[in-house]
């Protein structure tokens, strides 16, 4: 796990392929770590996650970026956009812009 800090902003690295039950209780540790600071997960290594994993993403309070497309599709299919902020770049996530949402619309 890789761990970047600045003056506000935390961004946590799981170096991991696959995201687990393990990686969630160590990325739970470090966020408690970081807690005063504007936490961040950069997923760009990511290939894998499963449901215990997302699961307890629900708790985390973090900003989520570089998704890759399948874990992007089952945060959707789950509406994870609803409980935390998907970015598509770190540098969207450091301006607090251009969040990712799943609008759902329907044609009445």
């Amino acid at each position: 796990m890789e761990i970047q800090t600045s003056q506000k902003h935390c961004i946590i690295t799981p170096l991991s392929p696959k995201l687990d039950a393990y990686q969630a209780s160590r990325l739970r540790e470090e966020i408690k770590n970081y807690s005063n600071l504007s936490i961040g997960i950069d997923l760009s290594f990511a290939e894998d996650c499963t449901i215990e994993f997302i699961e307890s993403f629900k708790t985390f309070g973090a900003g989520v970026f570089n998704i890759p497309s399948d874990i992007f599709s089952l945060f959707n299919i789950m509406s994870l956009d609803k409980s935390a902020a998907l970015y598509v770049t770190e540098e969207d996530f450091l301006n607090d812009k251009h969040r990712l949402l799943n609008r759902k619309f329907s044609i009445v």
